[in-house]
C-alpha cells in the first residue's frame, strides 16, 4: 500500500477551504479525506456497536446499524454512522472535536428523516499558540428502535465505556489547553456571552447540503455568521445552504428533504491550533418517506 502524504493532503484541503469555504462531501470524498488524514479504515458490525450491547442487556432486538472506524477512536466509536434502514431510529452520541475540520458523517438518512440535538455541551478553544494532536472527532450509537428517546444517554450498561470516550476527549482534545476564544457549543463564550462570528460552535450540514462549511480568515469576512452573530437563518453567511448552527435555548430539530448524509463539524477556516471538543447527544427518527403537501 502506498504510504500517504499526510501534510500534503492537509496543505491541499487548507487550499481548497481558504479559496471556497466548502468541501465537497460526498460519502466516497469523505471517507477519501478522512483515510489521508487519520488512517486505516476497519468496521464494527451491528451486533458488536454499543447498541447491541446495551439491546442484549435489555433482552430487546439487536440493531442493524454499523459504525465506520476512520484510525484510532474510543471502543464503539468511529468517524461514521451508517443509519440502516430497517432501524427507526438511533440515539448517538458525538464528540465533535475543534481541532478536526472533517467531523462526523451519519450516512443512509432518507428523506423527511429527522435529527434532533437533546445535549450540547463542552468548551472549546481557538486560535492558541501550539499545533494540536491532530486527532479526529468520534460518534457511536447507543440505542436503536422505533422508540428511542433521550433516557438511552443514560443507560446504566454503557455508563463505564460512555465515561471512558469522555476520557478519551479530554486527554486527546487536550482540554486543559481551552484558554483563548474560549466557545460553547453554540458559538458563544461562556464567560461574557459574546456570539463569536467567525469560529466556534457547531454546524450541522444537511443531506441537501452535499458538502462541508467553513468561515474565513480576516481577508474573508463575508463568510462569518452576519452580524451581530445570532446563529438563525437569517444571519447564515451567503455561501452556506441546507445547513445550520446548533443555538441555546431552542429546539435543534431539522428534517431532512432528500436522502443523503449528514456531517457535524466545527465551525472555523483553520483547525490545526483549536482544542477540545464538543459532545452532542442525537435522536435520528425516521420519517414517512413523504413530503407533507403544501397548500
Amino acid at each position: 500500500m502506498a504510504k500517504i502524504n499526510v501534510k500534503g493532503a492537509i496543505r491541499s484541503r487548507q487550499v481548497s477551504i481558504d479559496k471556497r469555504g466548502s468541501l465537497a462531501a460526498s460519502r466516497a470524498a469523505y471517507v477519501s479525506r478522512n483515510t489521508a488524514r487519520y488512517g486505516s479504515t476497519r468496521s464494527i458490525a451491528p451486533t458488536r456497536t454499543l447498541a447491541a450491547r446495551a439491546a442484549r442487556l435489555a433482552g430487546q432486538a439487536l440493531p442493524k446499524s454499523s459504525v465506520v472506524v476512520i484510525g484510532t477512536a474510543p471502543e464503539g466509536f468511529g468517524k461514521q454512522v451508517l443509519w440502516d434502514p430497517a432501524d427507526a431510529g438511533l440515539a448517538v452520541i458525538a464528540f465533535v472535536a475543534a481541532g478536526d475540520p472533517l467531523g462526523v458523517m451519519i450516512s443512509g438518512v432518507k428523506k423527511t428523516d429527522t435529527i434532533e440535538f437533546v445535549s450540547a455541551t463542552g468548551i472549546s478553544s481557538f486560535a492558541e499558540e501550539t499545533k494540536n494532536k491532530g486527532v479526529g472527532a468520534f460518534i457511536g450509537v447507543v440505542a436503536a428502535g422505533a422508540t428511542v428517546a433521550a433516557s438511552a444517554f443514560g443507560a446504566p450498561a454503557l455508563a463505564p465505556v460512555i465515561a471512558a470516550a469522555g476520557e478519551f476527549a479530554k486527554t486527546q482534545f487536550e482540554e486543559k489547553k481551552v484558554k483563548t476564544k474560549r466557545r460553547d457549543p453554540f458559538g458563544e463564550d461562556p464567560s461574557s456571552g459574546h456570539k463569536a462570528r467567525q469560529e466556534g460552535g457547531v454546524i450541522v450540514s444537511l443531506p441537501a447540503a452535499r458538502q462541508i462549511y467553513y468561515s474565513g480568515n480576516d481577508d474573508h469576512k463575508e463568510r462569518w455568521i452576519k452580524e451581530p452573530g445570532t446563529r438563525d437563518t437569517a444571519h447564515l453567511p451567503a455561501h452556506v445552504n441546507d445547513a445550520f448552527f446548533i443555538r441555546g435555548g431552542t429546539t435543534n430539530k431539522r428534517t431532512a428533504t432528500v436522502d443523503g448524509d449528514i456531517i457535524l463539524s466545527a465551525w472555523d477556516h483553520f483547525f490545526e491550533d483549536n482544542f477540545g471538543s464538543y459532545r452532542l447527544h442525537i435522536l435520528l427518527k425516521r420519517g414517512s418517506g413523504v413530503s407533507p403537501v403544501v397548500e
